[in-house]
């Protein structure tokens, strides 16, 4: 932990230093940022390409993409990738988000080369065979059936369309929009899939050999340089009450949401901690009221997303469907609190100790160090961010956190929706 962290004695000053990643260019020019630390022998590899939902053209055309990634090469079918990464006891996998779609690595030191070949291989002879989509489509079209029959699914799906309307991450979709992507627009996506547009990082015990063996296989692809276009900005959030109808739905689901300022803006460190002590933790009000007091749910909390775009708030929870209206009120009670009255110095210190301990736990090890490179790399933040949050959190007052509760906790300013029987 030394190597990582310096922890002086707590004062008015906390500090914490939060261990950076070193870069290396790669024979293409492609930046890595590389941690070594750690005592055992394996290592991540995360690749972060600009391909995510915000460039999609199409509903399911940045998951589709995605997955097909895994389905097979000129020379590797689908199985043939798997098993070859897990005969060396690795694991490769792929996601999306709104922003960016993902590879990951993990393996063993000594195994790397031979991963490599084969990520090396996706990433510069995937063929997308029609027969494998088609059956990614099916099963996939079959899993978003039975999600949509999910209130909490459903909810978090009207409130992406309500928050962004007009914008990609807020698309209407649809089951039969899995009928209406081909091969060609997997293909046209798979363009988003260049080096020159993504970041590399590598974590754990990283040693000269690694960093060789990285430039071997991934500096020598060679790309054409992509220009990228402007994301799309516009959206009009449709604030207000919304309702989605399921009918014999014995649980109602609850979205409560609204626009922040971007992540590292002034106001937005306070807001963590403000978010925290309503819904942010097992011991916040929230939980205290509407889970402890009342019952009327196993769990609902409240989280800050930052997204290229925009940083929204949101208050999640699902509850018996007859106290839905109920629960909704309380939520608001719960926030009109935070605005007439200032937050207890017992309570402030109890989320004071518990956010500073869950950053350090944060910090502990590689990948975690990783995690917290490209949480602040991908908004275009430097390492101060972690200094202004811990500040903040050490030094915020009560009455700037009811400042805060005042100035975003404004009904017209958020969207109350909730999914289940009228």
């Amino acid at each position: 932990m030394s190597e990582i962290l310096t922890m002086p004695q707590p004062t008015n000053d906390f500090k914490i230093t939060v261990r950076e990643p070193q870069k290396i260019l790669l024979s293409n020019n492609i930046p890595v940022y590389y941690i070594d630390a750690g005592t055992q022998d394996i290592i991540r590899l995360e690749i972060f390409f600009d391909a995510g939902i915000i460039r999609q053209q199409k509903p399911f055309q940045a998951l589709l993409t995605n997955m097909m990634l895994m389905e097979g090469t000129k020379s590797r079918s689908g199985a043939q990738i798997s098993e070859d990464v897990d005969f060396y006891g690795g694991y490769l996998s792929v996601d999306y988000a709104k922003d960016f779609s993902t590879i990951t690595l993990h393996i063993l030191n000594k195994y790397f080369e031979k991963a490599l070949v084969v990520l090396q291989d996706i990433l510069m002879n995937s063929n997308f065979p029609e027969n494998e989509l088609d059956k990614l489509i099916k099963n996939e079209r079959s899993a978003y059936a039975v999600d949509s029959e999910k209130v909490s699914y459903l909810g978090q799906k009207k409130l992406n369309e309500v928050l962004y309307n007009g914008h990609p991450y807020g698309v209407h979709s649809e089951v039969s929009d899995f009928n209406k992507i081909s091969r060609a627009d997997v293909v046209d996506f798979y363009k988003q899939y260049n080096l020159s547009s993504s970041t590399i990082t590598l974590a754990g015990n990283i040693k000269e050999r690694e960093l060789k063996l990285v430039d071997k296989f991934l500096g020598s692809i060679s790309f054409d340089q992509q220009k990228k276009s402007d994301l799309p900005r516009n959206f009009k959030a449709l604030y207000g009450e919304h309702f989605v109808e399921k009918k014999d739905a014995m649980q109602s689901a609850i979205k409560i949401g609204g626009h922040l300022p971007m992540k590292g803006s002034d106001d937005f460190f306070g807001l963590l901690i403000l978010n925290t002590i309503l819904g942010g933790y097992f011991g916040s009000r929230l939980m205290s009221n509407l889970r402890e007091d009342k019952g009327w749910t196993y769990g609902i909390s409240s989280y800050i997303e930052s997204a290229a775009v925009s940083s929204s708030f949101i208050v999640s929870a699902e509850v018996k469907g007859d106290v839905t209206q109920q629960a909704i009120g309380e939520i608001f009670k719960e926030m009109d609190k935070l605005k007439q009255e200032a937050v207890s110095t017992s309570e402030l210190e109890t989320v004071r100790t518990y956010m500073l301990g869950k950053f350090l736990k944060n910090l502990d090890g590689p990948f975690e160090l990783s995690d917290r490179f490209w949480a602040i790399h991908q908004f275009g933040l430097s390492y101060d961010y972690y200094q202004k949050y811990l500040s903040t959190v050490k030094g915020i007052t009560a009455e700037e956190l009811q400042n805060l509760a005042q100035k975003y906790f404004v009904r017209e300013k958020l969207v109350s929706l909730s999914v289940g029987a009228k």
